[in-house]
């Protein structure tokens, strides 16, 4: 995968991961994945009795197409606000990337989230699977389980396709439009001759075009983050690194869009909550910049919002 103009630099060691350290490059694996599945794409993995098994590249493209004895595997972070795009669709298990756990364990929030809705939710270790990649997703390892899926006797450790089959044993699932605790607000945090500074949980579900205005984001910062970033013809943005993840997939995003010149950088896993827009903004530390922002100052080490003054001039 190309990343031209990337610049990527550990952040202190003083903000460690809940239950974890920083991941930085050299610790990302180096194996090649295998293709992804393709924006919006859903593909079977398996077809029985029980329901099946599909893998996508987010958690985001899971519409109508899903249905009630369906075990859905997204290269989202497993974060409450990822999982609950799925719940519309009464999807009955969930399985997802963990985004390096990060600060307040934010990269597997939504494990909790599916619990008190009794739906079976489990979480794949960081550095074995490439974010926006669901095939990536199905050859890793298990690295967290919410008690329902551990009833199911899915457990850590496990090859993320043996958890799958085993989630094929929940029971129907149902269509929910429950998001609490999500925070859909767009906050204007600064505005400048220039254009604003905003922050929001995702560039999902807008209206209109932002291209005057720069976005601190609670997602990744992985591949779809820039087919979003297009989509609403943002200025720039700085969304989480999710712990790099495995071939620095969490940090694809920033590559591509430096290809179109578009400045975007990503903020520590440990420094910032993944899925809250507001902590990218308030307590993110800049791990990683593109080359069109790092020609407008920013720098590894910068805290988000200086980061973030910059890209809005």
């Amino acid at each position: 995968m190309q990343r031209r103009g990337l610049v990527a630099g550990a952040v202190a060691s003083a903000l460690p991961l809940a239950g974890s350290h920083f991941v930085t490059a050299a610790e990302a694996g180096t194996e090649p994945d295998p293709g992804a599945v393709g924006p919006g794409k859903l593909d079977v993995v398996l077809a029985d009795g029980r329901g099946r098994i599909l893998v996508a590249d987010s958690l985001s493209y899971y519409d109508e197409r899903t249905g009630v004895d369906d075990v859905v595997l997204g290269g989202s972070y497993a974060g409450a606000s990822a999982v609950s795009t799925v719940f519309p669709t009464g999807a009955k298990a969930i399985i997802a990337h963990d985004a390096g756990i990060g600060k307040a364990q934010a990269g597997i929030s939504g494990l909790a989230f599916c619990d008190k809705f009794g739906i079976p939710m489990a979480a794949v270790a960081g550095r074995t699977a490439s974010l926006s990649n669901g095939n990536s997703l199905l050859n890793g390892t298990i690295s967290s389980v919410n008690d329902a899926a551990g009833q199911l006797g899915v457990r850590a450790g496990q090859p993320t396709r043996q958890a799958a089959e085993l989630l094929l044993q929940a029971k129907p699932g149902r269509p929910l439009t429950e998001k609490v605790g999500i925070d859909l607000e767009l906050h204007e945090m600064a505005k400048l001759p220039s254009g604003r500074v905003l922050a929001r949980v995702w560039l999902l579900d807008l209206s209109g075009t932002y291209p005057n205005d720069v976005f601190a984001l609670g997602t990744h910062s992985a591949r779809v983050a820039a087919e979003h970033a297009f989509r609403w013809n943002v200025k720039g943005w700085i969304a989480n690194d999710a712990g790099m993840a495995k071939n620095n997939s969490g940090i694809a995003a920033l590559g591509i869009c430096g290809e179109r010149g578009m400045p975007a950088a990503s903020v520590s896993a440990a420094s910032a909550s993944i899925g809250n827009g507001l902590s990218t903004y308030h307590d993110g530390i800049v791990s990683a910049a593109n080359e069109p922002a790092r020609r407008k100052g920013v720098m590894v080490g910068m805290p988000a919002r200086d980061a973030l003054q910059k890209m809005a001039v």
